[in-house]
């Protein structure tokens, strides 16, 4: 069967694109307008290019790929991905890129307008109408009466007493709550090409997946060691982790039990620490294990460890 010229020419696009770039998102454009698509193909240029058009002719071209002679691994990989795993549904747009994810998001969050709720539209967020005067003529309150919401004439306007909910998260806009939000003049809805999933490096992601930056990582990552740290000195139990801190505790003893007697250490500058935790110039810093000096008093009752504590990380042989 004969292929068009322009399903060979949206062939070729689509396989450079998928040539060019190593990561593809997938948006959701429900109630994104032309004019907003536009608008972030402009911001786009030089980052990253928007691929819209039918799903079958996309999967087609995607099981194609990956039954072709050569086809890499990571072919395959994306048409099992969103083929056979049929992912490639609905009024998704594609943006291939080569810059972060998260650089694009902010690219399409940056478009986002706000929308009327207009009838049989999904309420992607909770709408609450505020208290307050309305401006609106007396002849209205049975509007408001009819969807249960509490009013009273000030001023010969109508004012609403109390907040009214009116849509809650995944609700359908009826005419009626459509109906008082444009007499009230509410666009309560905001609009953007909104990532739902994405590829990248082989592997398909979740919008979710976003918020899990290297910092977040980071962050998790040095909180654990902290908890591995403190459950080690705990214990008792010598790790990588807890080493820097035991052998820190074992000197701050020795500095302890040398502002206790006459032993001197030269060692680190042993002697100064010594004359500057007698004089009270330093407050056990670093000997931070031994007890500040008391007013007009030196600082000779150095706290010392627990010789059991020290015998488990080998410093109870010091004293």
């Amino acid at each position: 069967m004969p292929v068009s010229a322009e399903k060979e020419e949206y062939a070729a696009r689509m396989n450079r694109l998928l040539d060019t770039y190593h990561t593809i998102l997938f948006c959701n454009l429900d109630n994104v307008r032309s004019e907003q698509m536009h608008a972030v193909r402009k911001s786009l240029r030089g980052k990253g290019e928007v691929l819209v058009g039918k799903k079958t002719m996309q999967k087609r071209i995607l099981a194609l790929r990956a039954e072709a002679d050569g086809a890499s691994d990571a072919d395959k990989k994306l048409a099992q991905a969103l083929v056979e795993d049929n992912k490639l549904v609905g009024n998704l747009g594609l943006v291939f890129t080569n810059e972060a994810v998260a650089n694009i998001q902010a690219v399409l969050a940056a478009h986002r307008i706000q929308a009327p709720a207009r009838v049989g539209a999904i309420a992607p967020v909770e709408v609450v109408i505020q208290a307050g005067n309305t401006g609106m003529e007396p002849t209205m309150t049975s509007f408001f009466q009819a969807l249960n919401i509490q009013t009273k004439i000030s001023k010969g306007t109508v004012e609403i007493t109390a907040d009214k909910k009116v849509l809650s998260v995944g609700d359908k806009v009826d005419s009626s709550v459509a109906a008082l939000l444009q007499k009230l003049k509410i666009s309560p809805f905001f609009y953007c090409a909104e990532v739902a999933f994405y590829w990248q490096n082989g592997m398909l992601f979740t919008a979710d997946d976003l918020s899990v930056t290297s910092s977040v990582v980071e962050d998790a990552f040095a909180a654990a060691l902290s908890s591995l740290t403190a459950v080690s000195l705990a214990t008792g139990i010598l790790t990588e982790a807890s080493f820097p801190h035991a052998v820190m505790d074992g000197f701050k003893n020795l500095l302890g039990a040398s502002v206790a007697t006459e032993y001197v250490f030269d060692e680190y500058n042993g002697k100064k620490l010594r004359q500057d935790a007698k004089e009270g110039k330093v407050a056990a810093a670093p000997a931070a294990a031994s007890a500040p000096a008391a007013a007009g008093k030196p600082a000779a009752a150095a706290k010392v460890e627990e010789p059991e504590e020290e015998e488990e990380f080998g410093f109870g042989g010091l004293f």
